[in-house]
């Protein structure tokens, strides 16, 4: 999946950019679950590499923004894993420029090492809250030779687009506009044991079970026209899904820098 410039209106959000994650809205989302759950040492070192104005929520964008000036980084923010195979060796699905999963392997390496400047390490600390959140947006995980959704088209309330923006950004709305207190409190309702449950695994388990959800959701429930003409019923379908990955995606970045900093 690469980038490229597309408009896009869901009806309830205009994207002027696809592949962008889940949009700054999700990233957001993931990087204030994850916030809530590190432990003092980590919020003492977040805090010592980010600006004083800074939080993990406000730079959870970052990598996205950054992106046109640093064209090399795009390959790290997906895995395109094919939906028709099962889940097995990443690796040959990783190209020479990098990808999400071995990118996040590498960004807790450096974290974990005292190598690097102040600025250095920030941005590999911005990276890896974005980064995270990437690889639990399904569509950047999963694969149908289309570009992770870029390539198919679709209609939504009339308008053009493609599925893999619906599910960046327009699908994030829908689920705030069905569960109002959401955005203020996205990880209420997970227990101790969800979240114990959600910790397990490392960023290659995430990203194939993130390829799952792509193939049971994001294409299993198309419409079989093209443009496909997503539904309301395809909507309230999806929406738990994104809220899944969204939890799953805080609470395992909240893990990952527990990690580094115990």
């Amino acid at each position: 999946m690469t980038c490229f410039s597309v408009r896009f209106f869901s009806g309830l959000l205009a994207l002027p950019l696809a592949c962008f994650g889940w949009g700054r809205e999700g990233h957001r989302i993931v990087a204030h679950i994850a916030a809530a759950q590190v432990n003092k040492h980590a919020q003492s070192e977040i805090a010592k590499l980010l600006d004083p104005a800074e939080t993990m929520e406000s730079v959870a964008s970052w990598a996205d923004e950054i992106r046109p000036q640093r064209p090399a980084t795009g390959p790290w923010h997906y895995i395109n894993l094919p939906i028709s195979i099962k889940a097995g060796d990443w690796k040959q699905y990783c190209p020479p420029e990098g990808c999400s999963v071995g990118k996040i392997g590498e960004l807790v390496a450096y974290l974990k090492s005292p190598a690097g400047s102040r600025t250095e390490r920030a941005e590999a600390l911005k990276f890896l809250i974005h980064l995270v959140g990437d690889l639990h947006q399904p569509l950047h995980s999963g694969d149908n030779h289309d570009r992770g959704g870029n390539d198919l088209p679709i209609t939504y309330n009339g308008r053009p687009g493609n599925l893999h923006s619906l599910w960046d950004g327009a699908l994030v709305v829908e689920l705030e506009k069905q569960e109002p207190g959401f955005a203020n409190d996205p990880a209420h309702g997970l227990g101790w044991f969800s979240r114990y449950r959600m910790r397990g695994g490392d960023a290659a388990k995430w990203a194939w079970q993130a390829h799952d959800e792509s193939k049971r959701y994001a294409y299993g429930k198309l419409p079989a026209d093209r443009p496909a003409a997503i539904t309301e019923a395809y909507m309230r379908a999806a929406t738990p899904t994104v809220r899944r990955q969204l939890q799953r995606g805080g609470i395992r970045l909240g893990k990952i820098l527990n990690q580094i900093w115990p």
